[in-house]
């Protein structure tokens, strides 16, 4: 959400909730810190100064022989407020990049992303993908995940997965020697080279655009980023696993079921047990289903520590109708259990769980 007031000639973009959909807690982005960083930059300026910046770099632009300032690219960037001003700061950003024969800029895309964020302006953020002298300039850890978070957030999910592979394909690109570098330290810190946080994100998109070329690209970037040695978190797995429901693809989805992490027996056992249910295995979906109920229920609301999903209620129930009618004393047996898991489900569905990104303090959750 964002409030408008005036200080002289300036219009100031005060941040009144910078996100309602991070995956972790906003502040390590620097979106916040970026905001009011620009909020002072406005206070302090001259009268005029913005105007006479932008002169300088339109004519800097018209003028082949004149140089665009730094200092100049720099102030408008924090004194920029519409789409027209972050057209201005492309221009001026290419043709100070190829005065001084630089390959790219990540402190530049970094900013200008952030910049878009705090505008709420995807498209430019998507414009400046699409220009081939810009684009790299925006494949840095943390611009590429702003940027698909961003898209996600304006229901672009194409757009979202085409960045995800861009940056991929970057890492990929790079040298052997450093990619292996890479595996070994970022290993030692327990993150990885393609981040959790990147993959969570694709994988939902993936999972919201829910069609079968969605189905076919979750698969072939599963396949793609196995080979750097990186793992899905929890939730990026049951994004791939309703994916695979919905698309009417139940083995799959057990297989995937079946990476979730072993400590997390919960979440593990609850996506089984959909998956049998769908696969018409009421027997087996039933026997990960008293694994969770012999669990030690926690009584936080938030807690999912031997929980159910409603859809894992809902998939048994399934089950449990198309039983034959003969087999009484297993159907009643089956009915008991399931009155016990209605006593114990989580406060969101499967869908829920894949899109509450509100999540602070279990980061890889």
């Amino acid at each position: 959400m964002v409030r408008f007031s005036q200080i002289g000639t300036f219009r100031i973009v005060k941040l009144t909730s910078i996100n309602k959909r991070f995956i972790y807690d906003a502040s390590p982005f620097g979106l916040k810190e970026y905001d009011n960083f620009r909020l002072n930059a406005v206070r302090k300026a001259t009268p005029g100064l913005f105007e006479t910046i932008k002169t300088r770099l339109e004519n800097s632009i018209r003028d082949k022989d004149k140089e665009v300032d730094l200092q100049d690219l720099n102030m408008f960037l924090l004194l920029s407020k519409n789409s027209e001003d972050l057209d201005l700061l492309l221009e001026s950003f290419k043709k100070y990049k190829n005065s001084i024969l630089l390959d790219k800029d990540e402190k530049f895309g970094e900013k200008f992303v952030k910049l878009c964020y705090l505008l709420n302006n995807s498209d430019k953020m998507t414009e400046a993908f699409n220009d081939d002298e810009i684009k790299d300039s925006l494949m840095s850890q943390l611009t590429s995940f702003l940027i698909i978070n961003k898209l996600i957030i304006d229901k672009k999910y194409d757009e979202a997965v085409k960045i995800f592979e861009h940056y991929l394909e970057t890492v990929n690109n790079q040298p052997k020697n450093k990619i292996q570098y890479l595996q070994k330290t970022k290993l030692k810190k327990q993150t990885q080279i393609i981040p959790f946080g990147h993959l969570r994100l694709v994988f939902e998109a993936l999972m919201l655009k829910n069609t079968k070329d969605s189905f076919l690209k979750m698969k072939e970037l599963i396949s793609k980023v196995e080979p750097l040695k990186c793992k899905l978190n929890n939730t990026a797995i049951a994004c791939c696993f309703l994916l695979s429901l919905k698309q009417n693809e139940p083995r799959y989805a057990y297989e995937l079921a079946l990476s979730i992490e072993k400590f997390n027996v919960t979440l593990q056992n609850n996506l089984k047990a959909i998956a049998l249910g769908k696969l018409n295995k009421p027997d087996e979906a039933f026997f990960f289903i008293e694994t969770i109920l012999n669990l030690k229920k926690l009584e936080s609301r938030n807690d999912f520590e031997g929980k159910f999903f409603p859809d894992t209620l809902e998939s048994l129930r399934d089950s449990i109708s198309k039983m034959d009618p003969k087999d009484s004393i297993k159907k009643d047996k089956f009915d008991l259990i399931l009155k016990e898991v209605e006593r114990r489900l989580f406060r969101n569905d499967l869908f829920g769980y894949c899109t509450n990104v509100n999540v602070i303090t279990d980061k890889k959750k």
